[in-house]
């Protein structure tokens, strides 16, 4: 009898750490998780903590915050954790005021009206921000088993992947950028058993 070698599984080369993001491998169907490409911004010993980059919610920033009026960000769906709180990200050459760095130009979190200020002034760009509904996280040593049992591929980030790109290509064309090895994946059915 000949054994298949498991096709779908990942040997890591980077470790999670802020500033990369967890790419799904193509049969997670976990619901908000399915083909998502999240960005981490916190890993450490206690857990880790990022957001779903692709999944818009349908709203935008002047429907969820009337004080926004006028803009019309998208907001996205960050994770299944805290879904009544409102988070966001942004790309910048400075921070505001209670921010933190995740990557080169790439901040989370900080004075929203900070950054309201800053949109009206035309001091920061609209598509420079993704606003999201809750969060993703886990706790300690989940996201290593998630690893272990091969759901993620973890990657770099480049910031222009993370505001330029059309968020709902965003997966494909993150799986474009891994190793050739991957590459089958973009061709797996979202849904093997409709097959």
């Amino acid at each position: 009898m000949t054994i298949l070698p498991n096709i779908f599984k990942i040997k890591q080369k980077l470790e999670p750490s802020a500033g990369k993001v967890l790419i799904a491998e193509p049969l997670l169907l976990d619901g908000i998780f399915g083909r998502s490409v999240v960005l981490l911004v916190e890993h450490n010993e206690e857990g880790s903590m990022g957001y779903v980059l692709n999944k818009n919610s349908g709203f935008t920033i002047q429907q969820l915050l009337p004080k926004f009026k006028n803009f019309y960000t998208p907001v996205f769906l960050g994770g299944p954790v805290a879904t009544n709180t409102l988070h966001f990200i942004y790309r910048n050459k400075e921070a505001l005021l209670n921010s933190k760095q995740v990557a080169p130009e790439i901040f989370w979190g900080g004075d929203i009206d900070e950054l309201y200020s800053l949109l009206k002034k035309g001091l920061i760009n609209e598509k420079d921000i993704r606003f999201f509904i809750g969060y993703s996280g886990w706790g300690k040593h989940q996201l290593k088993n998630e690893l272990t049992k091969h759901y993620w591929v973890v990657s770099k980030a480049e910031p222009e992947q993370i505001f330029d790109e059309d968020p709902k290509w965003l997966w494909k064309r993150s799986v474009v950028l891994l190793d050739k090895k991957y590459h089958f994946w973009l061709n797996v059915p979202a849904n093997p058993s409709l097959n």
